[in-house]
């Protein structure tokens, strides 16, 4: 097989490759970072000859996309999962999305019985001698999806293809996240800057105090996720501190955080009992200096998010603390992490995922933390608590209060598996702000709860 051959026969602009896309199918073009715009926008240019195409993307941070003009009723629709470019769009109901559990996306995606993506567009490294194409910055359901195209096309069903665009800036990862020429279609060499984050995020003063709250449950050997924001920074700067050492990594989304803490030492990987000696992922978003960290990295990997986040695979690792944030949490411990009443603010993501392997850890801990207040615009600029009695209307439940395991805030954390729902309420409010306590207490003493 002289891959370099089939390379020359499947390569083409992105205007000829996105003519195999047909009518009624559903078209997945990555999460976060990967999206290959040249294909997406050569799509969107096909506007006035297709019908009922929707195009399916996570992590819209991709502001050179062509799609801020398509609505509801445009030909091709966009279904954003996690909005934040697009939050006013999905807000408007001019796109839509789609609430899934972030382990469950690659059944969701690829199984007949639920949406199966028929096309999969993929950023991907320059192809290696041997045929592979790396897609670099994500593995998460993109690769499951492109690979259930790929056979589907061999079976004879046209509608399923896949499409890669080839980028010499996207770093070549290790881990399971590659695809061979003989799985794709077409070939569209264009170069695109990857998206990248602020190098930096103003921490407070209480989300200093929340992250050495959340230190204190991290341990010499423990196994940690953090997702992006001043409060996982916050916790990396209590690491330093405290004099942890020998911290592993397993966690859905490479970050800053990680990179840092990896060379501080702080990271080592060492002592995991589960895949020990590498930090594990499923995507990647950051700065410039976190992708060149995973080029060629043997102690990085990359895999499915079936796997990364799949919770008995989570719980292989011991001493598991996970660590996310919400909007919202009531006295009886549901926690809403992506909704503001009805808006959709953003998406479940893996939460409950890692909420659930944590408890399946030996002496896991998994830790919804956020600041006491908040001073919404909506409410010009008045505080109000984020302990509230009850979600607001329309609010989303992301984890269950059965599931939830402590809530930290700046005023301490309280824990809530296990717990009566009278003693959880008591030490929710105990770690509400000050001036919000004697409020919440009349009304769970109303409701009679305490």
């Amino acid at each position: 097989m002289d891959v370099r051959e089939i390379y020359r026969q499947k390569l083409m602009t992105a205007a000829e490759a996105v003519k195999n896309v047909m009518n009624r199918t559903e078209v997945w073009c990555g999460i976060a970072v990967p999206v290959p715009i040249a294909l997406v926008n050569a799509l969107l240019e096909r506007e006035h000859e297709v019908e009922d195409i929707t195009i399916n993307q996570i992590v819209d941070i991709q502001p050179k996309l062509k799609w801020y003009d398509q609505n509801r009723e445009s030909n091709i629709k966009i279904d954003c999962g996690y909005p934040s470019v697009c939050r006013a769009k999905v807000q408007s109901g001019d796109f839509t999305m789609t609430p899934n559990r972030f382990c469950e996306l690659p059944k969701i995606y690829t199984d007949e019985n639920f949406r199966p993506m028929h096309v999969a567009m993929l950023m991907v490294t320059p192809m290696d001698r041997h045929g592979y194409f790396c897609l670099g910055l994500g593995a998460d359901a993109t690769l499951s999806i492109a690979l259930n195209a790929a056979k589907k096309h061999r079976d004879g069903d046209k509608r399923y293809q896949v499409l890669v665009q080839v980028n010499s800036q996207v770093p070549r990862s290790r881990g399971r996240n590659y695809i061979h020429i003989t799985d794709v279609n077409a070939i569209v060499e264009q170069d695109q800057d990857l998206s990248v984050l602020p190098e930096t995020t103003t921490i407070s003063e209480e989300e200093m105090t929340i992250g050495r709250y959340c230190a204190e449950f991290v341990k010499d050997g423990s196994t940690i996720q953090l997702g992006i924001g001043s409060i996982p920074n916050a916790v990396a700067k209590a690491f330093l501190d405290t004099h942890v050492k020998d911290l592993g990594i397993h966690s859905e989304m490479a970050c800053d955080t990680m990179r840092e803490l990896w060379e501080e030492g702080i990271v080592t990987n060492r002592r995991k009992t589960f895949m020990p000696d590498r930090s594990i992922f499923t995507f990647a978003m950051g700065t410039r200096a976190l992708y060149d960290w995973i080029d060629d990295n043997p102690g990085v990997e990359f895999h499915p998010v079936d796997f990364v986040n799949n919770p008995h695979i989570i719980g292989m690792n011991d001493k598991v603390v996970s660590i996310n944030a919400c909007l919202e949490v009531d006295l009886t411990g549901q926690i809403c992490s992506e909704s503001m009443g009805w808006k959709q603010y953003t998406h479940p993501g893996g939460q409950l995922d890692f909420v659930d392997g944590a408890f399946q850890s030996k002496g896991g801990v998994s830790i919804i933390a956020m600041k006491a207040t908040a001073t919404p615009r909506s409410h010009n600029g008045r505080m109000i608590s984020k302990v509230v009695p009850n979600i607001a209307p329309g609010g989303i439940i992301t984890t269950a209060r059965s599931c939830a395991d402590y809530v930290v805030t700046e005023f301490g954390a309280a824990k809530i598996k296990g717990q009566s729902v009278r003693q959880r309420a008591r030490n929710l409010i105990a770690v509400a702000h000050p001036d919000f306590r004697e409020e919440l207490m009349a009304e769970a003493r109303r409701r009679n709860i305490l």
